[in-house]
């Protein structure tokens, strides 16, 4: 499989760089992160109204998003983008694969499952959290309780000219 020689080359660099191999799956959505904002970015002028991207995969629809900041203006956002393909099945515990393409305009305005975590009484653990996040631990637990093994998602942000 094509997509597993990156794999492979970064568990091989990892000791010569003095980094851990397990660093690889952060690494990777990082790199698929930028890529795909790379390619959002430069293919095309996004209509704020209604911004419709297409990447490799398929269409996106994502929605425009006022920020509560005197200096941030609005953003466009995409989120729940799948950046592979579900790692369930014969794919559990194996190297990510591309995501399986989309014919129709996926619909991008909603936040994808995360990955399963433990959760004390409907919460996350205090202990999961810098102290100085703790206030707002409520509103951080009421975004975990859509759990799943498919939780390879990106949320993307993009920058408006406002």
């Amino acid at each position: 499989m094509p997509f597993q020689q990156p794999h492979r080359l970064w568990r091989a660099m990892c000791p010569r760089l003095g980094l851990s191999p397990s660093l690889d799956l952060p690494f990777l959505c990082w790199i698929l992160g930028l890529a795909l904002h790379a390619q959002l970015a430069a293919s095309q002028k996004l209509d704020e109204t209604d911004p419709v991207v297409t990447t490799t995969y398929g269409k996106l629809r994502g929605f425009k998003k006022e920020l509560n900041n005197e200096i941030l203006g609005p953003v466009i956002q995409f989120l729940g983008v799948p950046y592979a393909a579900p790692p369930t099945g014969e794919r559990r515990f194996q190297p990510p694969e591309p995501p399986i393409s989309w014919s129709d305009i996926r619909n991008a305005t909603q936040f994808g499952p995360v990955c399963p975590q433990t959760l004390l009484e409907g919460r996350l653990p205090d202990v999961m959290l810098p102290v100085w996040f703790t206030n707002g631990i409520e509103v951080v637990s009421s975004y975990v309780q859509d759990q799943s093994e498919d939780c390879l998602f990106l949320n993307i942000y993009v920058p408006t000219e406002d």
